[in-house]
């Protein structure tokens, strides 16, 4: 089992092997000038981000992890039904109805709901048309006892901080539907993990080596994936789904 890994990127391979590293990670917006320099193609992905550059929208680490992480798990963990839980600005579910079709309805959901999403949302609307109505946004808590989750929908989430991903999990095992979480901040004290296992691989593994063996037992069939290094070292993708169920 590869514990640390990085990886190439996908959706936006002029970025491989990038003098200006540090740039890859940064938390400042995007902005139009990089934009065009980066971004200048009639492809959709670059329109939706010439469009993010112009409002100055979200910041350049927030859109490269979503968009790989994206781009690692859209035809393995893709239904009709698409949950992104803790979503902030959402723009992970987002990229879920644009570019898979057979996805009917987007879920975007966490406690809080920045002005950012909105806008996105319309952005979206604007430049892939084919999507109106198919975003349900939402500003509430995420419970286990929520009345919008349904059976195999799927669970998203791009950073769920500490045990929120266990949260997604919970929710995903009760729908029994697809999951990919790319997990973040790793609290000690919510480690359940066996100390062998943290002492030799460390809290961070040890952590979703746990979470996988919990999925499993549940009836799924797990992966793990990666996103580039440069945009975050927390950079593992957890993701999988029960066998024999009939994805979109």
């Amino acid at each position: 089992m590869n514990l640390i890994a990085n990886s190439r990127f996908k959706f936006f391979p002029q970025f491989n092997d990038f003098e200006q590293a540090k740039w890859l990670s940064s938390r400042q917006k995007l902005q139009p000038e990089f934009a065009k320099a980066y971004f200048n193609s009639d492809s959709l992905q670059d329109k939706i981000l010439q469009a993010i550059a112009e409002e100055r929208l979200l910041p350049v680490k927030e859109i490269l992890e979503s968009f790989e992480f994206f781009a690692r798990v859209r035809k393995a963990v893709r239904s009709e039904v698409v949950a992104d839980l803790c979503c902030g600005h959402g723009l992970l579910g987002i990229l879920f109805a644009i570019f898979e079709r057979n996805v009917q309805r987007v879920i975007l959901i966490d406690r809080n709901e920045p002005v950012s999403r909105q806008k996105l949302i319309a952005i979206a609307n604007r430049i892939a048309p084919w999507i109106s109505g198919k975003i349900d946004n939402r500003a509430e808590n995420i419970k286990i006892s929520s009345d919008w989750i349904e059976p195999d929908m799927t669970i998203v989430s791009a950073h769920a901080c500490g045990v929120l991903s266990d949260l997604c999990i919970d929710v995903a095992i009760k729908s029994g539907g697809p999951i990919a979480i790319l997990p973040c901040c790793y609290p000690r004290s919510a480690c359940v993990a066996p100390l062998a296992l943290q002492t030799q691989f460390g809290i961070e593994a040890a952590f979703d080596i746990d979470r996988t063996y919990r999925l499993e037992a549940a009836g799924y069939r797990m992966r793990w994936g990666f996103i580039p290094q440069e945009i975050t070292p927390m950079n593992r993708i957890l993701y999988g789904q029960i066998p024999n169920k009939k994805l979109s």
